[in-house]
């Protein structure tokens, strides 16, 4: 998916100014969106469902986040207000490392959660790593 992200990114007429980053970082979010809600489905399947609630509700919210701004970073040559895809790209990172903590609690018991912290962790670096780019180029 990378490289085929990254090839309709270099083809567009506007020429993006970043297009590793953003490639990147719209990789990073589909993954952990995907990720996000196969965690939240593993979770409502454990025996203490109750005990996980928590989890899966940050689990649906980072997911839910993370497919918005995958969307806005694809498309933000096309007109997108520069204010309104940093705040974006800062929520999102904030989303996936509140989820990434929340899953790493209860990563000792579940695999799918330690696996869960991990594309959060990628995620929220990937919205950084995107961030300093569009900060540098002004």
């Amino acid at each position: 998916m990378p490289a085929i992200v990254e090839a309709a990114l270099r083809s567009h007429p506007a020429r993006p100014t970043h297009p590793d980053a953003m490639s990147r970082c719209i990789e990073a979010c589909y993954i952990c969106a995907g990720t996000c809600t196969a965690c939240a489905d593993a979770c409502l399947s454990e025996r203490d469902v109750e005990g996980l609630l928590g989890c899966i509700r940050q689990n649906l919210d980072c997911a839910a986040i993370c497919l918005a701004t995958g969307s806005v970073v694809a498309r933000s040559k096309a007109g997108a207000s520069r204010q309104i895809l940093e705040s974006q790209l800062s929520v999102c990172g904030a989303a996936c490392r509140t989820c990434g903590d929340e899953c790493r609690r209860h990563g000792e018991m579940h695999r799918h959660c330690r696996v869960c912290a991990q594309a959060c962790d990628d995620c929220a670096n990937a919205c950084t790593e995107m961030l300093a780019a569009l900060r540098a180029v002004v």
